[in-house]
């Protein structure tokens, strides 16, 4: 499915207005962040949310990450939801989202999940990381299949060891599926949660020139280019971007150009999706 054009229009308006709050809050508060992934393309590209894009992205190195996550419930008032685990008990999701109230973009992986399913904008940590590959590597995977385990205990998506929560069970043999039910079950989310933690800030204490987010396999960007980060145009917001924005975008994607093919103009378009009252 598609978005109507007044759709998408409506939906953009509001994550401008979402993504603006946050920059008000890291701005209040001396929080860096920076515009990421299809956001920093646009940024880059266009000047705005990329045409067909509805959502936005944002990172944070850790301290930053955490110093929000503390003031953000008090400065967001009434209009905006923080959603972490510590804040909604049945998040799927580590990372942080700040969520419009009284809105909706359900999406269908996750609908049946009895949580604030709101417009939201990303907030992704970026921590350190290690200068060997392989070390790298090792970081990365384990935190893939810690978060798949996180993941897991909000939905279980396969047709083994449990009863599937989408519409269409993804392929895993009856063996891992097994393995799988016995961790989370074994753990739980809590635990799983500070085991990730623990293994994404590994390297945080030690004095390294880049940081990534971690679940990735090519996010990463130096330090300086976040200390140093730029001014950049994003519709009619200035919002923060790494110095170097197209050495990012070309880590991150291995080479980036605004002709995008259509194939890989892809959104999330939810199954449900519902505005404010108060712009009805």
């Amino acid at each position: 499915m598609k978005y109507s054009q007044e759709e998408l229009e409506r939906l953009q308006a509001a994550l401008y207005e979402t993504l603006a709050e946050v920059d008000r809050i890291c701005r209040k508060h001396g929080i860096r962040y920076f515009v990421t992934g299809g956001t920093a393309i646009g940024a880059y590209f266009w000047q705005k949310i990329l045409p067909w894009d509805d959502d936005v992205d944002v990172g944070m190195m850790r301290h930053d990450y955490e110093r929000f996550a503390q003031v953000a419930q008090e400065e967001l008032g009434d209009r905006f939801f923080l959603q972490t685990p510590d804040t909604e008990p049945h998040t799927p999701f580590f990372f942080m989202k700040v969520r419009m109230n009284g809105s909706r973009f359900s999406e269908s992986t996750f609908r049946h999940i009895k949580m604030h399913q709101g417009i939201y904008v990303d907030i992704f940590p970026f921590d350190k990381i290690p200068r060997q590959r392989w070390l790298e590597q090792l970081q990365q995977k384990a935190v893939f299949l810690l978060n798949g385990l996180f993941i897991a205990t909000e939905i279980w998506q396969w047709k083994h060891c449990g009863k599937c929560d989408i519409p269409e069970p993804r392929k895993r043999g009856w063996l891992p599926c097994l393995f799988t039910r016995l961790l989370v079950t074994l753990l739980g989310k809590r635990h799983i949660y500070n085991i990730m933690y623990r293994v994404q800030t590994m390297f945080n204490g030690l004095r390294l020139d880049e940081v990534k987010n971690i679940i990735t396999r090519s996010e990463h960007l130096p330090i300086k280019d976040i200390v140093e980060a730029q001014t950049v145009q994003l519709g009619s917001l200035q919002v923060s971007a790494p110095r170097d924005l197209l050495l990012y975008l070309n880590n991150h994607y291995g080479s980036v150009r605004k002709d995008i093919p259509d194939e890989m103009k892809v959104s999330h378009r939810p199954a449900e999706l519902a505005f404010p009252e108060s712009e009805k």
